[in-house]
């Protein structure tokens, strides 16, 4: 795995709202048709490179989505608010 780089990770620009939301409900739309796809005796396979099943990796992946779920609703919020 590559080391990170905070510097890279934030350097794209500010990105406008809709797109935010739209790039946002696509890659939601993809993990949910990926999850749905995965075979279920795959699920206690170790991941590569990885000391977990699949199983592990795919609840931390939807808990992980479900927070930015909640960012994104608090930010959502906080916008109207301003706006009032």
């Amino acid at each position: 795995m590559a080391r990170w780089q905070a510097e890279e990770e934030w350097a794209e620009p500010p990105i406008p709202w809709n797109e935010l939301l739209a790039r946002w409900n696509q890659s939601r739309d993809l993990l949910e048709d990926k999850i749905r796809k995965f075979p279920i005796e795959d699920l206690a396979k170790q991941v590569s490179g990885r000391s977990y099943p699949y199983e592990t990796m795919l609840h931390g992946i939807v808990q992980h989505a479900i927070y930015h779920s909640g960012q994104i609703a608090m930010v959502l919020s906080m916008l109207r608010r301003r706006s009032l």
